[in-house]
């Protein structure tokens, strides 16, 4: 697959989050998706008088709202049996101190009972679209 050409990303928040937090939550799966997708980053770039720029993603990431007649579990499930990838964020995580509160708090959670308000998903175009192609821009 060429990264750039037949790759999609995509970003997923609750429609019921206020801006502040919808950002946060775009934020970091954001730099979860930068783990995850290869050469996702673009290549640090040269200015004329020789300033470098840092680079960044190469490929642009919309942020969707989840309809409130879908669930996030829906999108996953999707996501799986289309053969994209997905990372979530999951509520609790906004209230927890560590990453390892966090981990511990996992594991004594179902799937089926994760409290997912946020999530990327990722793969070819045309599945991507597939599963998200309904959901508005966040706003």
């Amino acid at each position: 697959m060429n990264q750039n050409e037949d790759l999609k990303i995509v970003i997923v928040v609750s429609a019921s989050l206020g801006i502040g937090m919808a950002t946060n939550r775009a934020a970091v799966l954001a730099t979860g998706l930068a783990a995850h997708v290869p050469d996702m980053i673009g290549e640090n770039l040269t200015t004329k008088d020789g300033s470098v720029l840092l680079g960044f993603t190469q490929i642009p990431i919309p942020i969707l709202s989840l309809k409130s007649e879908l669930s996030f579990h829906e999108l996953v499930k999707k996501s799986k049996e289309l053969e994209c990838q997905s990372l979530v964020y999951l509520t609790r995580a906004q209230g927890l101190r560590s990453y390892q509160e966090y981990k511990d708090s996992i594991a004594q959670t179902t799937d089926a009972d994760l409290d997912i308000d946020g999530i990327a998903i990722w793969g070819d175009k045309k599945l991507v679209n597939k599963i998200v192609g309904s959901l508005p821009s966040l706003r």
